[in-house]
């Protein structure tokens, strides 16, 4: 039976590099494979204003386009009128604001299920990493000024996947809600690419790969530099207004020990962490993975502690401001 998957992510499980890819491949993916990748919209390369106008609207972070929900509707059921094979839609945003019972009306009304089986693809990250990149997330590109213990607080439902994933079994039936591990021995394939293409239906005939790092995290530094600016009374999107290139230093100075990288949270931390999910995770286990351990065990891993070695020095910061002038 033909296929309609809806992956949702979840937020910071290479989200951004799978909609590339599939993006880039979208007409080669129409032509030889039957496969759409509905041109709905497209931002960043993923249906994010679909989610969001399902989700109620745009929150303060995102940059809002006049389109309505009933225009993206429109779009969507042209873009599948006699479309006779898979489709395939994409965003995050559909678990961060998750609104499953509206999502499969609309999908309903404009076409996309007619005939075809619904998949809900997500991938769950461990929550200590996932808590730590989210962190990362919201101040690098959503304008926050919180600290990581206040983010993990505030966000702390975000990460219980049990609680989030019971919304679409209701919805759409448990059978049809695929869940994946974000971690590399759980790939299928050994890589991430390789298990969303398998579990999208998707074979992987020459599809041009996207580059491997696009949503980079930032360094401890990079990081503090990207709070200070937020504490500026400006819009969220002036404030954005250096993440790219600030992005790009991350990258380019790993490992050169210009910058502190180390991370965020420490051993015990993370240990405390998942401990706050331990019965959120045993459900989910039970539920989805046959009562087999989720995820690898954090107390597996090297001590690390949680040091904020020199701080943002003067010679940091002066280095930081040469790389923004320069590559502007």
């Amino acid at each position: 039976m033909r296929r309609l998957t809806v992956h949702i992510g979840a937020p910071k499980t290479g989200s951004t590099y799978l909609q590339r890819l599939l993006y880039e491949n979208r007409e080669q993916l129409l032509r030889e494979q039957g496969v759409l990748y509905p041109d709905v919209n497209l931002r960043g390369f993923g249906h994010h204003d679909l989610a969001f106008l399902i989700g109620g609207g745009y929150p303060d972070w995102a940059i809002s386009q006049q389109k309505s929900l009933s225009t993206l509707a429109a779009e969507l059921r042209t873009a599948v009128a006699g479309h006779c094979g898979d489709i395939i839609l994409s965003s995050e945003d559909f678990y961060l604001f998750p609104q499953p019972e509206e999502l499969r009306r609309l999908l309903h009304e404009c076409g996309a299920l007619d005939g075809r089986e619904p998949r809900i693809l997500v991938y769950i990250r461990r929550q200590d990493d996932a808590h730590e990149s989210w962190y990362n997330q919201t101040v690098k590109a959503q304008g926050a000024t919180h600290s990581l213990e206040e983010s993990i607080e505030k966000d702390f439902r975000l990460w219980d996947y049990s609680a989030q994933l019971e919304q679409w079994a209701a919805t759409f039936g448990r059978g049809a809600v695929c869940v994946r591990r974000f971690e590399s021995a759980a790939f299928a394939g050994g890589t991430l690419r390789s298990d969303f293409l398998q579990h999208a239906g998707v074979v992987d005939t020459g599809l041009t790969p996207p580059p491997d790092e696009i949503n980079v995290s930032l360094n401890r530094d990079l990081l503090e530099f990207q709070r200070s600016l937020n504490r500026l009374p400006l819009r969220t999107v002036q404030k954005r207004r250096f993440h790219r290139e600030l992005m790009e230093l991350s990258r380019h100075s790993a490992g050169q020990g210009i910058f502190d990288e180390t991370p965020l949270l420490g051993s015990e931390r993370r240990r405390a962490i998942m401990s706050s999910y331990r019965e959120s995770n045993e459900q989910l286990s039970l539920t989805w993975f046959s009562g087999k351990p989720t995820f690898s065990d954090p107390d597996g891993q090297p001590e690390t502690p949680a040091t904020a070695g020199s701080g943002l020095t003067a010679g940091k910061l002066l280095r930081i401001l040469t790389w923004l002038m320069l590559r502007r």
